[in-house]
Protein backbone atom coordinates (compact mmCIF):
# COMPACT_ATOMS: atom_id res chain seq x y z
CA UNK A 1 0.00 0.00 0.00
CA UNK A 2 2.89 2.37 0.67
CA UNK A 3 4.42 4.52 -2.03
CA UNK A 4 7.93 5.33 -0.78
CA UNK A 5 8.88 6.98 -4.08
CA UNK A 6 6.48 9.89 -3.55
CA UNK A 7 8.41 13.08 -2.84
CA UNK A 8 5.67 15.60 -3.59
CA UNK A 9 1.90 15.48 -3.19
CA UNK A 10 -0.19 17.89 -5.26
CA UNK A 11 -3.66 18.57 -3.85
CA UNK A 12 -6.61 20.02 -5.67
CA UNK A 13 -8.64 22.53 -3.61
CA UNK A 14 -12.35 22.60 -4.50
CA UNK A 15 -14.24 19.47 -3.37
CA UNK A 16 -10.93 17.90 -2.30
CA UNK A 17 -9.94 19.95 0.75
CA UNK A 18 -13.32 21.60 1.33
CA UNK A 19 -16.92 21.12 0.27
CA UNK A 20 -17.03 23.64 -2.56
CA UNK A 21 -20.15 22.07 -4.07
CA UNK A 22 -22.26 22.85 -1.02
CA UNK A 23 -20.59 26.03 0.22
CA UNK A 24 -19.73 27.94 -2.97
CA UNK A 25 -21.28 26.63 -6.17
CA UNK A 26 -24.93 27.47 -5.46
CA UNK A 27 -24.33 31.10 -4.44
CA UNK A 28 -21.89 31.56 -7.33
CA UNK A 29 -24.47 30.36 -9.86
CA UNK A 30 -27.08 32.75 -8.44
CA UNK A 31 -24.65 35.70 -8.63
CA UNK A 32 -23.75 34.69 -12.19
CA UNK A 33 -27.43 34.45 -13.19
CA UNK A 34 -28.09 37.93 -11.80
CA UNK A 35 -25.08 39.34 -13.67
CA UNK A 36 -26.23 37.77 -16.95
CA UNK A 37 -29.70 39.30 -16.63
CA UNK A 38 -28.17 42.69 -15.87
CA UNK A 39 -25.95 42.30 -18.96
CA UNK A 40 -28.94 41.71 -21.23
CA UNK A 41 -30.15 38.11 -21.00
CA UNK A 42 -33.87 38.19 -21.82
CA UNK A 43 -35.05 36.09 -18.90
CA UNK A 44 -35.59 36.26 -15.18
CA UNK A 45 -32.80 35.50 -12.72
CA UNK A 46 -34.63 32.31 -11.78
CA UNK A 47 -34.83 31.15 -15.40
CA UNK A 48 -31.14 31.81 -16.00
CA UNK A 49 -30.25 30.10 -12.72
CA UNK A 50 -32.27 27.02 -13.69
CA UNK A 51 -30.48 26.89 -17.05
CA UNK A 52 -27.07 27.17 -15.39
CA UNK A 53 -27.82 24.33 -12.98
CA UNK A 54 -29.23 22.15 -15.76
CA UNK A 55 -26.26 22.66 -18.09
CA UNK A 56 -23.45 22.70 -15.51
CA UNK A 57 -21.04 19.86 -16.17
CA UNK A 58 -22.61 19.10 -19.55
CA UNK A 59 -21.31 21.99 -21.63
CA UNK A 60 -17.64 22.77 -22.17
CA UNK A 61 -18.35 26.48 -21.75
CA UNK A 62 -21.34 26.86 -19.50
CA UNK A 63 -21.63 30.63 -19.81
CA UNK A 64 -21.62 30.58 -23.62
CA UNK A 65 -24.27 27.84 -23.60
CA UNK A 66 -26.53 29.70 -21.17
CA UNK A 67 -26.12 32.98 -23.04
CA UNK A 68 -27.16 31.24 -26.26
CA UNK A 69 -30.28 29.87 -24.56
CA UNK A 70 -31.72 33.35 -23.99
CA UNK A 71 -31.93 35.85 -26.83
CA UNK A 72 -29.92 38.99 -26.23
CA UNK A 73 -28.37 41.73 -28.34
CA UNK A 74 -24.87 40.98 -27.02
CA UNK A 75 -24.53 37.27 -26.14
CA UNK A 76 -20.74 37.53 -25.72
CA UNK A 77 -21.22 40.29 -23.13
CA UNK A 78 -23.85 38.21 -21.34
CA UNK A 79 -21.59 35.15 -21.24
CA UNK A 80 -18.61 37.12 -19.97
CA UNK A 81 -20.73 38.74 -17.25
CA UNK A 82 -21.77 35.32 -16.00
CA UNK A 83 -18.24 33.94 -16.18
CA UNK A 84 -16.76 36.89 -14.31
CA UNK A 85 -19.44 36.83 -11.59
CA UNK A 86 -19.06 33.09 -11.06
CA UNK A 87 -15.30 33.10 -10.63
CA UNK A 88 -14.41 36.61 -9.44
CA UNK A 89 -16.20 36.69 -6.11
CA UNK A 90 -15.81 36.64 -2.33
CA UNK A 91 -16.17 32.97 -1.30
CA UNK A 92 -17.67 33.93 2.06
CA UNK A 93 -17.24 32.05 5.36
CA UNK A 94 -16.14 28.66 4.03
CA UNK A 95 -14.68 25.85 6.14
CA UNK A 96 -12.38 22.94 5.23
CA UNK A 97 -13.22 19.29 5.72
CA UNK A 98 -12.56 18.60 9.42
CA UNK A 99 -9.58 16.36 8.66
CA UNK A 100 -7.99 18.47 5.90
CA UNK A 101 -5.51 20.45 7.99
CA UNK A 102 -4.22 17.37 9.79
CA UNK A 103 -3.83 15.44 6.54
CA UNK A 104 -1.81 18.27 5.00
CA UNK A 105 0.35 18.57 8.12
CA UNK A 106 1.12 14.86 8.21
CA UNK A 107 1.85 14.64 4.50
CA UNK A 108 4.19 17.62 4.85
CA UNK A 109 6.29 15.61 7.29
CA UNK A 110 7.27 13.18 4.52
CA UNK A 111 6.81 15.06 1.24
CA UNK A 112 6.55 18.43 -0.45
CA UNK A 113 2.95 19.68 -0.36
CA UNK A 114 1.59 21.60 -3.34
CA UNK A 115 -1.79 23.17 -4.11
CA UNK A 116 -3.14 23.04 -7.68
CA UNK A 117 -6.39 24.85 -8.44
CA UNK A 118 -8.30 26.29 -11.37
CA UNK A 119 -10.15 29.60 -11.04
CA UNK A 120 -9.60 33.32 -10.63
CA UNK A 121 -6.28 33.60 -8.74
CA UNK A 122 -7.41 36.23 -6.19
CA UNK A 123 -10.55 34.20 -5.44
CA UNK A 124 -8.67 30.93 -5.06
CA UNK A 125 -6.05 32.53 -2.81
CA UNK A 126 -8.81 34.09 -0.74
CA UNK A 127 -10.34 30.63 -0.32
CA UNK A 128 -7.02 29.31 0.97
CA UNK A 129 -6.79 32.22 3.42
CA UNK A 130 -10.35 31.82 4.74
CA UNK A 131 -9.89 28.05 5.06
CA UNK A 132 -6.85 28.64 7.27
CA UNK A 133 -4.53 26.77 4.90
CA UNK A 134 -2.16 29.58 3.96
CA UNK A 135 0.87 27.95 5.60
CA UNK A 136 0.03 24.40 4.52
CA UNK A 137 1.68 24.46 1.09
CA UNK A 138 5.21 24.73 -0.25
CA UNK A 139 3.89 25.86 -3.62
CA UNK A 140 0.54 27.25 -4.80
CA UNK A 141 -0.32 26.77 -8.49
CA UNK A 142 -3.42 28.41 -9.97
CA UNK A 143 -4.64 27.84 -13.52
CA UNK A 144 -6.25 31.21 -14.30
CA UNK A 145 -9.74 30.58 -15.66
CA UNK A 146 -9.63 33.83 -17.66
CA UNK A 147 -6.45 32.84 -19.50
CA UNK A 148 -6.37 29.12 -19.04
CA UNK A 149 -3.24 27.13 -19.74
CA UNK A 150 -4.80 23.96 -18.39
CA UNK A 151 -3.72 21.99 -15.35
CA UNK A 152 -1.42 19.79 -17.41
CA UNK A 153 0.66 22.75 -18.56
CA UNK A 154 0.68 24.25 -15.07
CA UNK A 155 1.91 20.95 -13.64
CA UNK A 156 4.46 20.53 -16.41
CA UNK A 157 5.93 23.96 -15.73
CA UNK A 158 6.06 23.37 -11.99
CA UNK A 159 7.66 19.94 -12.44
CA UNK A 160 10.43 21.40 -14.60
CA UNK A 161 11.32 23.80 -11.79
CA UNK A 162 11.62 21.11 -9.10
CA UNK A 163 14.05 18.53 -10.41
CA UNK A 164 11.56 15.80 -9.52
CA UNK A 165 10.64 13.00 -11.87
CA UNK A 166 6.94 12.59 -12.71
CA UNK A 167 6.83 9.21 -10.95
CA UNK A 168 7.81 10.90 -7.67
CA UNK A 169 4.67 13.07 -7.71
CA UNK A 170 1.23 12.07 -6.46
CA UNK A 171 -1.74 14.18 -7.60
CA UNK A 172 -4.87 14.07 -5.41
CA UNK A 173 -8.13 15.55 -6.66
CA UNK A 174 -11.80 15.05 -7.47
CA UNK A 175 -11.90 15.73 -11.21
CA UNK A 176 -10.98 12.78 -13.44
CA UNK A 177 -11.06 15.04 -16.52
CA UNK A 178 -8.76 17.72 -15.07
CA UNK A 179 -6.00 17.14 -12.49
CA UNK A 180 -6.30 13.33 -12.58
CA UNK A 181 -6.11 13.21 -16.38
CA UNK A 182 -3.21 15.69 -16.34
CA UNK A 183 -1.30 13.55 -13.84
CA UNK A 184 -1.75 10.42 -15.93
CA UNK A 185 -0.64 12.11 -19.14
CA UNK A 186 2.50 13.39 -17.39
CA UNK A 187 3.35 10.01 -15.87
CA UNK A 188 2.52 11.00 -12.30
CA UNK A 189 0.72 8.94 -9.69
CA UNK A 190 -2.92 9.81 -9.04
CA UNK A 191 -5.53 9.35 -6.31
CA UNK A 192 -9.09 10.35 -7.07
CA UNK A 193 -11.30 11.77 -4.29
CA UNK A 194 -14.82 10.90 -5.43
CA UNK A 195 -17.29 13.46 -4.14
CA UNK A 196 -18.78 16.88 -4.77
CA UNK A 197 -19.87 18.36 -8.06
CA UNK A 198 -18.12 15.84 -10.29
CA UNK A 199 -18.75 12.66 -8.28
CA UNK A 200 -20.85 11.20 -11.10
CA UNK A 201 -17.91 11.09 -13.49
CA UNK A 202 -16.14 7.72 -13.67
CA UNK A 203 -12.67 7.19 -12.27
CA UNK A 204 -10.10 6.25 -14.95
CA UNK A 205 -9.17 2.55 -14.97
CA UNK A 206 -6.25 1.75 -12.70
CA UNK A 207 -6.59 4.91 -10.61
CA UNK A 208 -7.40 4.29 -6.92
CA UNK A 209 -10.24 6.30 -5.47
CA UNK A 210 -11.56 7.24 -2.04
CA UNK A 211 -14.53 9.16 -0.63
CA UNK A 212 -12.21 11.68 1.02
CA UNK A 213 -8.65 12.93 1.14
CA UNK A 214 -7.63 10.97 4.23
CA UNK A 215 -6.83 8.02 1.96
CA UNK A 216 -3.61 9.76 0.97
CA UNK A 217 -2.20 8.78 4.38
CA UNK A 218 -2.65 5.08 3.66
CA UNK A 219 -1.37 5.61 0.12
CA UNK A 220 1.87 6.99 1.57
CA UNK A 221 2.10 4.26 4.19
CA UNK A 222 1.27 6.59 7.08
CA UNK A 223 -0.97 5.43 9.94
CA UNK A 224 -4.63 6.35 9.66
CA UNK A 225 -5.77 9.36 11.68
CA UNK A 226 -9.00 7.64 12.78
CA UNK A 227 -10.45 4.10 12.81
CA UNK A 228 -12.95 5.04 10.07
CA UNK A 229 -10.42 6.73 7.78
CA UNK A 230 -10.74 5.31 4.25
CA UNK A 231 -7.95 3.59 2.35
CA UNK A 232 -7.51 3.94 -1.41
CA UNK A 233 -9.74 1.57 -3.34
CA UNK A 234 -7.42 0.20 -5.98
CA UNK A 235 -10.17 -1.86 -7.56
CA UNK A 236 -12.66 0.99 -7.85
CA UNK A 237 -15.32 0.66 -10.50
CA UNK A 238 -15.03 3.09 -13.39
CA UNK A 239 -18.80 3.16 -13.84
CA UNK A 240 -20.55 6.54 -13.69
CA UNK A 241 -22.77 7.41 -10.74
CA UNK A 242 -25.90 9.52 -10.51
CA UNK A 243 -25.07 13.25 -10.33
CA UNK A 244 -25.34 14.96 -6.94
CA UNK A 245 -28.39 17.02 -6.12
CA UNK A 246 -28.12 20.67 -7.25
CA UNK A 247 -26.60 22.95 -4.59
CA UNK A 248 -28.82 25.37 -2.72
CA UNK A 249 -28.62 28.73 -4.57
Amino acid sequence: MSAPSVRAVVFDLDDTLFDCWTQCVGPAHREAAKAMVEAGARASVGEVLDARLALAGLEKDLDDAVAATFRSVQPVKVAEAGRRAFYDRDPGPITPFPFARDVLRRVHEVARVVLLSMGHPPTQRRKVEVLGLTDAFDDVLVDDVFGRRGKEEVLRGWLASTGLSPAEVLVVGDRPDAEIAAALRLGMQALRVRGGEFAARPTPPGVPESPDVRAVLAYLGLPADAPDAPAPDRDATSAPRPPPAPPAP
